[in-house]
């Protein structure tokens, strides 16, 4: 089929690809939310110039033709941590129809350094009777670390490539820094996981072990600085209630959150314009605050002035169901 014959079927399709953008990133925003995972996500649908100078570009390429340009739209996944990658596969598995599923890292040798990333070319279910005008458009799902995609903004979008290089010194310098975002990268999901191993109370690990529930309940964004700093401060008055290792911690955090999740899910939905006059409601330390209100009201009410308005406290003890007022 000529390019011009290409062209003009992009221009009946395209309306129907910006549409299927909107269902697949609002999709994929959902699932990976109630699996707890915070990513950004990216989606472009290509313009006519770009269909025309790929086909242009592919045209020689044996079997390569419009059908099988799987990219017209793209779907990007930027997640913080490699071991994250795998769990999003899945979940993307688990809902998609997907027909081709490439790591890029696997095409290269131990000595080499390139393009790193996961990309899965992917099709809606069949199953999927109100979405049947998608059937048969096929989109490109890219995942990778916030470090793979430094590396993919420098080698593909600016073109430093190490073959491209003139000299051999810039090649080894830029495969050099190739090799060091790979470190990075593998360092930033080592202490990720080793954070998670410590047993011993600190704001970081249960900072860690807070954000899964309460990106899944709340959806919101947080201020990691402010977390650490009243986790430090909720301590003390978990230790009075018997949790003194993270162990603990986690093991009565779970308890409580899953006895709790419809009643957590209701305050999320119903007083998300609080958000704005009360901080703590949209950071992870509110389970630790819920928490606390149940089990000893009277020491949080104590403590809690030291640290903050008593109208927050007031606010959050009422929608709990268990009222603390002022004196």
């Amino acid at each position: 089929m000529k390019i011009d014959e290409d062209l003009e079927r992009w221009k009946r399709q395209e309306p129907k690809f910006k549409e299927l953008k909107k269902y697949v990133c609002t999709s994929l925003k959902s699932l990976l939310r109630s699996n707890g995972i915070n990513v950004v996500i990216q989606a472009r649908v290509k313009d006519e110039l770009s269909i025309y100078k790929k086909l242009v570009e592919k045209r020689n390429k044996r079997r390569y033709s419009y059908d099988r340009m799987h990219d017209k739209l793209g779907i990007r996944i930027i997640c913080k941590f490699h071991d994250e990658i795998p769990t999003i596969c899945k979940i993307i598995n688990d809902n998609f129809d997907v027909k081709k599923n490439e790591d890029k890292v696997t095409n290269y040798k131990y000595d080499q350094q390139g393009y790193k990333g996961t990309h899965l070319d992917t099709k809606l279910k069949s199953t999927d009777e109100k979405f049947k005008k998608f059937r048969g458009l096929f989109f490109e799902i890219q995942i990778r670390t916030m470090c793979d995609h430094v590396w993919a903004d420098i080698y593909h979008n600016v073109g430093y490539k190490p073959e491209n290089m003139p000299t051999d010194d810039m090649k080894r310098e830029l495969h050099c820094l190739g090799s060091v975002l790979e470190i990075a990268d593998k360092s930033f999901s080592k202490i990720h996981s080793d954070v998670m191993l410590i047993d011993v109370l600190n704001p970081q690990s249960m900072l860690e072990f807070l954000k899964t529930p309460f990106y899944q309940i709340f959806a919101s964004s947080y201020r990691v600085n402010y977390s650490i700093n009243n986790l430090n401060f909720f301590t003390p008055l978990l230790n009075k209630n018997g949790i003194n290792s993270f162990k603990e911690f986690k093991n009565e955090m779970s308890i409580f959150i899953d006895a709790n999740k419809n009643r957590l899910v209701i305050i999320s939905d119903d007083y998300r314009d609080a958000f704005l006059r009360n901080p703590l409601i949209s950071q992870p330390e509110i389970f630790v605050i819920f928490y606390l209100i149940d089990k000893d009201r009277f020491g949080l009410r104590g403590e809690w002035e030291k640290q903050f308005d008593m109208r927050y406290l007031e606010d959050l003890s009422t929608w709990w169901g268990i009222p603390i007022l002022r004196d």
